[in-house]
């Protein structure tokens, strides 16, 4: 699919396991313990949580990271297409290949470190819901460039605390676990605290092109009192697809974690927006030729522009207009109904841009 063409862009802020949780602290106990006891290491086993004082996420700079892990070993997987920057000093610990979407590693004796992949059909939310760990206390995190969430999680019938950190790409979900070894009940080592965050924000995908490729499709039905289109429109399984539909409306929602697209066709007048590049009009419009917008095309030819809208606290929304097939102008709502995005308020470009992908699917249902 084409790129959108940005004028500009709003200002505010082999195929993996499937599984629906990462793998028991009591199993991780296991491959551990029987690696470490060939390799003869002398720590104690990944996967014992308990209490103590929360990690917090790390606040280093982007620059400051950088410059950490300059010189440090980068482990690749491609499997699951990844790769970060490990410390000289974390050796990694060779396990059963039948848990190939594990990878632990040794951190000075002090912790263990483990990273998981899988693909998985849950949201973010669902998954860290599944969990069965005391949460101690959560933080939005970027891991890379991706957002995610990093929580502090106790395990009180083991008496040790450790972190997890959860980010969802696509179809594809990673965790990224540090819990202590060798007799210690928590992680008070601020070195390998540093260490652990340095790494996960190098990580990045090596290979984008196997994300999503398992897409659903919808097929709206037709109003008959309204002007709307019915309309089609694909999305990857990731999302999740929620449909109202009344005798005179229909809503249609995608959603993942706080993200939102919404497809609303109801009784309402149209409207023509002036964007700055418009020519002059006479009649109902909406004045936008402030706002900053994104343009782009569907696969059935249909030009639209997406503009921020405003903020609402923690949220944002972004609206769309569609080109009209004769004339100059932009107006709303488009021919299938109104569009809005309703976001984070800080939110990450590359979901976004995920989102315009599903928008860009939209084809209208002939009669």
């Amino acid at each position: 699919m084409d790129t959108p063409q940005i004028i500009s862009q709003p200002a505010p802020v082999a195929s993996p396991l499937v599984t629906s949780k990462r793998p028991k602290p009591l199993m991780i106990l296991g491959i551990v313990a029987a690696t470490l006891f060939t390799i003869a290491l002398g720590i104690v086993i990944f996967g014992k949580k308990g209490d103590s004082t929360a990690p917090t996420a790390s606040t280093q700079t982007a620059r400051s990271v950088e410059e950490q892990v300059v010189g440090w070993p980068k482990y690749s997987n491609t499997q699951y297409f990844y790769e970060l920057s490990v410390p000289p000093k974390w050796s990694e610990i060779t396990h059963s290949p039948l848990h190939s979407e594990l990878t632990l590693f040794n951190a000075e004796d002090s912790a263990t470190f483990e990273l998981a992949a899988y693909k998985s059909s849950s949201t973010l939310d669902e998954f860290i819901a599944s969990q069965d760990a005391t949460v101690v206390s959560t933080s939005q995190v970027k891991v890379g460039q991706y957002d995610g969430y990093e929580r502090a999680e106790s395990y009180p019938q083991v008496g040790l605390q450790g972190i997890a950190t959860y980010i969802k790409i696509s179809d594809m979900l990673y965790t990224f676990t540090l819990t202590p070894a060798s007799g210690k009940t928590a992680i008070t080592n601020e070195s390998i605290l540093r260490d652990y965050h340095a790494a996960l924000a190098s990580f990045r995908l090596t290979d984008t092109s196997q994300l999503g490729k398992d897409l659903k499709e919808y097929v709206s039905r037709k109003v008959e009192s309204l002007p709307f289109q019915a309309f089609s429109l694909r999305y990857p399984q990731t999302w999740i697809l929620k449909e109202q539909l009344g005798d005179n409306s229909l809503d249609v929602s995608i959603y993942r974690n706080n993200y939102e697209l919404t497809i609303s066709q109801k009784t309402i007048g149209n409207s023509v927006c002036l964007f700055s590049d418009s020519p002059a009009f006479e009649g109902s419009s909406g004045d936008l030729r402030s706002k900053q917008f994104a343009q782009f095309e569907t696969v059935s030819g249909s030009v639209l522009r997406r503009y921020f809208n405003a903020n609402f606290g923690d949220k944002s929304s972004m609206f769309f207009c569609q080109k009209q097939a004769e004339g100059p102008y932009f107006q709303t709502p488009l021919s299938i109904g109104g569009l809005v995005y309703n976001v984070p308020a800080k939110y990450d470009p590359n979901i976004i841009l995920e989102m315009d992908e599903i928008v860009k699917t939209i084809t209208p249902v002939l009669p």
